[in-house]
């Protein structure tokens, strides 16, 4: 639902952080949105869009980063450049997505 609250939990490494999430929209089957933030500072904006087709379904997942400039220079010896990193993880869970959908079901 559009306005829920969450907060996530991140790690690289050893490093451990936690951010706040709010879900932006939330139109089941269509799209789910939330933004990320690390208290008033914007972090990102995650989404999904799931689009019909005569086999089930496609999904898009995307990543916009919305920290202001000084912040990425500021963490990147720590946390690393996010932008691979994130399309990575975009498409093994696209993956792991993929393969628990396609999954035979036991009853």
């Amino acid at each position: 639902m559009p306005g829920t609250r969450f907060v996530g939990h991140n790690r690289v490494g050893m490093v451990r952080w936690f951010t706040f999430g709010k879900v932006v929209e939330a139109d089941p089957g269509h799209r789910f949105s939330f933004d990320i933030t690390f208290g008033p500072i914007p972090i990102s904006r995650w989404d999904y869009r799931f689009t019909d087709t005569e086999s089930g379904c496609h999904l898009t997942e995307s990543w916009t980063d919305h920290r202001p400039r000084v912040l990425k220079l500021l963490f990147r010896p720590i946390f690393g450049n996010r932008t691979p990193r994130n399309a990575d993880g975009i498409h093994t869970t696209l993956l792991r997505l993929k393969s628990t959908a396609e999954a035979p079901t036991t009853n």
